[in-house]
């Protein structure tokens, strides 16, 4: 029977395992911009985020964080293919493009960070949808060498 637990014990970890594996988490660098108050802007960031909280499933994170005169966003997603419904969202004739420019009256894209379990699929997508709206900003890529996630 020790074989038998053994076994249960690694179907348990299979999920955790895959899961880790395929979650994407992007870090986006913005700088504040100074015309908007503190309050405006909190009103806003919550505006967004909320709006991606009821349109994206598979988005599993998405809070913004204060660093002096930038703002730290980090995003996480299941995987790349959630990711990828955000750059389809956020493109032109996308459900969230107009918030997405509205944004850019709260603050400046400097650097986007893509981290986990991504493919040439989402580093292409992303080139491509970066063109589409306009983004001149380094994308930089790091993939996941091991780890796990337990949300």
């Amino acid at each position: 029977m020790p074989s038998m637990k053994k076994l249960i014990l690694l179907l348990l970890f299979i999920p955790l395992v895959s899961f880790a594996q395929e979650e994407v988490i992007v870090i986006v660098e913005l700088i504040k911009n100074e015309n908007k108050s503190e309050k405006d802007l909190k009103d806003f960031t919550e505006k967004y985020s909320n709006y991606v909280k009821s349109t994206e499933p598979n988005t599993l994170g998405w809070s913004y964080n204060d660093a002096g005169d930038k703002i730290i966003l980090i995003e996480r997603y299941k995987n790349e293919d959630a990711n990828i419904i955000t750059a389809k969202n956020i493109s032109p004739n996308g459900n969230r493009y107009k918030l997405l420019q509205e944004s850019f009256d709260f603050y400046t894209l400097k650097k986007v960070t893509v981290t986990g379990g991504f493919s040439k699929k989402l580093i292409n997508f992303n080139k491509i949808t970066a063109e589409k709206v306009g983004f001149s900003v380094p994308f930089e890529y790091y993939p996941l060498i091991s780890g796990y996630s337990k949300n």
